[in-house]
C-alpha cells in the first residue's frame, strides 16, 4: 500500500509542478536515499568498484554513486511526467544515433529486439522509438501488487508502448517479431530462471537467457542499444550494429557468444559514464556463477526486461 501511494503521489506531482522543481526536489529526495539506505548504497558501491577498478579512489566511487541515486530520481520524474518528454521534446533535445542498424535489422523480415541495461532513461527510449513510428513490445515481470503493476502499465501504454508480461513473454516477443515489429529487453539483471556465464568488467557473473534465446529462436537482430543523459537533461539514443552469434554450436554456445557480445558493449558504456547505473543490488556473484544455472536472482518485483526503455517498480522501490 505505501508503494503505491508513493508513486501516485510522484505522478500527481510530476503533474502539476514545473520540470526543474520535479528535478530540484528529485536530487534532494535522492540524496536523501543516498544517506539512509544502506544496502542499496553499499551493493551499488560494490557494482561501480567492479566498472571503475579495485584501484579507484573511495571518494571517487562514492561520488559516483551519488550520482546514480540522482540520475534513478531523474528518471523516476521523466517516467511520470512523460506528457513533459513530448514528441515535440524528443524532436529537439533527442539524438537517434544507428538508426540505420534498426532499419538494416527490419530489413531482413525478422524484426528487430533492442536490448539494454536499467541505465539513464531506459524507459524513455521505448517512448523514442514508439514516436520514430516503429511499433515497440516490451516485456516485464509485472509486481506483486496489481495496482503498482496497473500504474506502470498505463503510463507505458500512453506514450505508445506495448506491454506483455514476463509469464507470457517469449510468446509475446515472438509474435511481435513474426510481424516484423520491435521487441526490447533488459540484459544486465536476471529475474530467476536459468543464467548464461559471461565476463563483465573483468569478473565472472551470469545473464538472464531471454534475450539470446529469443534472439537465436527468432533470427531477429539484436541490437545492443543505451540511452544517455547529456549534462543538460537532453538525451542520446544509440543503436549499435547487430551483434552475431556463429551460425554453427550448440544452442548454450551460441547464446553464450552473444550475451558476451552484449555485456562488452555494456562494460564500454559504463566504464564512460557509469553514474548512470542504476545497480543497487550486486550483479556479481564470483562464487557461483561458474555454473551457469545457480547464481542468485534478482529480489521478486516488476522487474523490466525492456532494453531501450523498460522501468521496474521493483527499482522504483530499489
Amino acid at each position: 500500500m505505501l508503494e503505491y501511494l508513493g508513486f501516485r503521489a510522484i505522478a500527481g506531482l510530476t503533474g502539476i509542478l514545473p520540470g526543474a522543481w520535479q528535478y530540484a526536489i528529485a536530487r534532494r529526495v535522492s540524496d536523501g536515499c543516498y544517506l539512509l539506505d544502506r544496502r542499496g548504497r553499499e551493493e551499488l558501491i560494490g557494482n561501480l568498484r567492479g566498472v571503475l577498478g579495485p584501484s579507484a579512489p573511495p571518494a571517487l566511487v562514492r561520488h559516483e554513486a551519488r550520482g546514480a541515486f540522482r540520475s534513478f530520481g531523474a528518471y523516476l520524474c521523466e517516467f511520470f511526467g512523460h506528457e513533459r518528454l513530448c514528441g515535440r521534446f524528443i524532436d529537439e533535445h533527442v539524438v537517434v544515433l544507428g538508426r540505420e542498424n534498426l532499419e538494416a535489422a527490419l530489413g531482413q523480415g525478422r524484426g528487430a529486439m533492442f536490448c539494454s541495461g536499467h541505465y539513464s532513461n531506459w524507459e524513455f527510449g521505448a517512448s523514442i522509438v514508439a514516436h520514430l513510428g516503429y511499433p515497440i513490445t516490451i516485456v516485464v515481470q509485472m509486481h506483486a501488487d496489481p495496482r503498482v503493476a496497473g500504474l506502470f502499465v498505463q503510463q507505458r501504454r500512453r506514450v505508445g508502448v506495448q506491454v506483455v508480461g514476463s509469464q507470457h513473454g517469449a510468446k509475446g516477443a515472438l509474435k511481435a517479431l513474426r510481424q516484423n515489429q520491435t521487441v526490447a529487453l533488459m540484459g544486465d539483471r536476471r529475474t530467476g530462471g536459468p543464467g548464461i556465464p559471461v565476463r563483465f568488467c573483468g569478473r565472472q557473473t551470469c545473464l538472464p537467457q531471454g534475450p539470446w534465446r529469443i534472439a537465436l529462436i527468432s533470427g531477429a537482430a539484436l541490437l545492443p542499444t543505451f540511452m544517455h543523459r547529456r549534462s543538460n537533461d537532453s538525451f542520446t539514443l544509440e543503436i549499435g550494429a547487430a551483434l552475431q552469434a556463429p551460425a554453427e554450436g550448440t544452442l548454450q554456445e551460441r547464446m553464450a557468444c552473444l550475451a558476451q557480445a552484449w555485456a562488452d558493449r555494456f562494460a564500454a558504456c559504463l566504464r564512460a559514464d557509469p553514474s548512470q547505473w542504476a545497480a543497487f543490488r550486486s550483479v556479481w556473484y564470483e562464487e557461483t556463477a561458474g555454473a551457469g544455472l545457480e547464481t542468485p536472482s534478482a529480489p521478486a518485483g516488476e522487474q523490466t526486461c525492456m532494453a531501450v526503455g523498460g522501468s521496474t517498480s521493483e527499482e522504483a522501490g530499489k
